[in-house]
């Protein structure tokens, strides 16, 4: 009797040993707590992400390009935040996954589902999106609900408890004066016009700089018009009519942003020009390298307060702006020390950044 308990023991320990074997050696998902498995496909997004990230802040433009071998050299073997690039990547990579479950988490804790027509719109966004990406992704073993689930269904999430984090009824609710308050402080409204100081063809590409007496005389308009419109002589609209003779394209363009940011990419030095400026200057310069001549005029931004609070739209984005890094760091803060949640070492160790070198 006590021989066939102690066989039955043994058989018992063989079939458990061999169960923990199968699932050590499960590649299909890479991290998972009681209520959300995330599949390897998430995590190779993640990573694939990542390595782009890194391609961008390296300033690297071979990646993805015919010479996978360029690539590789400008992005895996530079220094990112004082790391090598393939632990930047890694590490990346692995806080976004570990981002996921936080976002789940602060659903369930604040109470959060996804509406029917969030869901619906999440489907849309991801078919939207995988046609374009399909070819590339299946490539690297990411299913398309894999993807969404990193992308878009993460990104509906993440705004949803960004909204009832900070939001008007949010635990971190901030308040009209304070948002218009930074509004003010970091936006600059402006309105310009444009002068071209070269010649282009008849499909408007570059064809031929100015003549030093064709940039010379173009320049002296625009301080002309400037200097018109400083008195009161001259409107922005009527400069740009006056100066259609010249380019017929030329027109009035007009926009409220984040000098500070500046994520839409102004150059540098109408930025500059625009920070030494006082509300209902007009000022003529030279920029983008000799490219260009602007006509700019700077805008009182407090009377775009109004109009930018008055939707919906326009308070969350300008909320996004103000309070999106401090909520974006707290995210990742929060994953880099998540507990609860089981990491799939041997899965995601068997991806290496070095595979997205050899896009074409």
């Amino acid at each position: 009797m006590k021989r066939m308990k102690k066989v039955a023991a043994l058989l018992l320990a063989v079939v458990m040993l061999a169960s923990t074997a199968a699932c050590s050696s499960d590649k299909s998902w890479a991290a998972k707590n009681d209520s959300l498995t995330v599949p390897i496909g998430s995590y190779i997004y993640e990573l694939y992400a990542a390595y782009y990230s890194a391609s961008s802040q390296t300033g690297d433009t071979a990646a993805g390009s015919a010479s996978s071998q360029a690539a590789e050299s400008s992005v895996l073997d530079r220094k990112i935040d004082g790391k090598d690039a393939k632990t930047w990547i890694r590490e990346k990579a692995l806080n976004s996954t570990k981002s996921l479950f936080v976002i789940d988490r602060k659903m369930k804790d604040l109470k959060l589902t996804l509406t029917d027509a969030e869901k619906a719109s999440i489907k849309t966004n991801t078919d939207s999106s995988w046609a374009n990406y399909k070819s590339t992704l299946e490539g690297y073993g990411i299913a398309e609900s894999s993807y969404q689930l990193a992308a878009a269904e993460y990104s509906a999430k993440y705004q949803k408890v960004f909204q009832a984090t900070y939001g008007k009824s949010g635990a971190k609710a901030v308040p009209d004066d304070e948002l218009k308050s930074f509004f003010e402080k970091n936006y600059t409204d402006f309105s310009y016009v444009l002068c071209k100081l070269y010649k282009t063809d008849s499909s408007g590409n570059y064809s031929a700089s100015f003549t030093d007496s064709e940039k010379k005389k173009a320049e002296a308009e625009f301080n002309d018009y400037a200097s018109k419109i400083s008195a009161g002589t001259m409107t922005l609209q009527q400069a740009a009519d006056a100066y259609k003779s010249v380019d017929s394209t030329i027109s009035v363009q007009n926009d409220t942003a984040n000098l500070k940011t500046n994520l839409q990419g102004y150059p540098d030095d109408l930025v500059k020009l625009l920070d030494g400026m006082k509300a209902g200057e007009t000022k003529a310069a030279e920029i983008s390298s000799g490219y260009l001549y602007i006509l700019a005029t700077k805008n009182d931004i407090a009377k775009k307060t109004a109009d930018e609070m008055k939707t919906d739209d326009g308070r969350n984005n300008l909320l996004a702006d103000y309070k999106g890094q401090e909520f974006s760091d707290e995210i990742s803060k929060e994953a880099d020390s998540i507990s609860g949640v089981t990491i799939n070492e041997k899965a995601i160790d068997s991806y290496d950044p070095s595979m997205f070198a050899a896009e074409k």
